[in-house]
């Protein structure tokens, strides 16, 4: 008699929902590498016009590019900000979605468990069979003799 699982099916439904979970939770951490990236980014460009603007003020510039200028910088910190909410939303969703993936894991490692409890007897009794059949041929051939 061959090793069947009657829960078999169920423990499929749940690693797959353990491999979406882990999937979801992959992506929301590529946002997150990207968002902080995209946060540098922006640190780095401002710190770039920073930068520009004091050498354009030693040369004396005019009031429009000044202004042109203080605009940019502005612009840039206002997605600078936005980028650095953007990121702490990703890091609750993150919280969330990891929350969810250890239940996932946990039901799938519940019925695993279960799985390899029920193989571990279904071999014990198949042992105990073959010993009690080897035993019987043993004492067959002994009331023979």
């Amino acid at each position: 008699m061959a090793y069947r699982f009657s829960l078999a099916t169920l423990l499929r439904l749940r690693e797959i929902a353990e491999e979406r979970e882990e999937r979801a939770l992959g992506q929301i951490l590529q946002q997150i590498v990207q968002a902080k990236q995209r946060i540098e980014t922006l640190r780095r460009h401002r710190i770039h016009l920073l930068a520009l603007r004091e050498a354009d003020l030693q040369r004396q510039m005019a009031a429009a590019e000044l202004h042109v200028s203080y605009g940019q910088i502005h612009s840039l910190e206002r997605m600078q900000q936005q980028a650095r909410e953007q990121l702490i939303k990703l890091e609750d969703l993150r919280l969330k979605q990891m929350k969810v993936y250890e239940e996932a894991h946990r039901n799938k490692e519940l019925l695993a468990g279960m799985r390899e409890d029920h193989l571990d007897l279904y071999r014990r009794e198949q042992t105990r069979q073959e010993q009690n059949i080897m035993d019987d041929n043993f004492a067959s051939r002994r009331a023979m003799r």
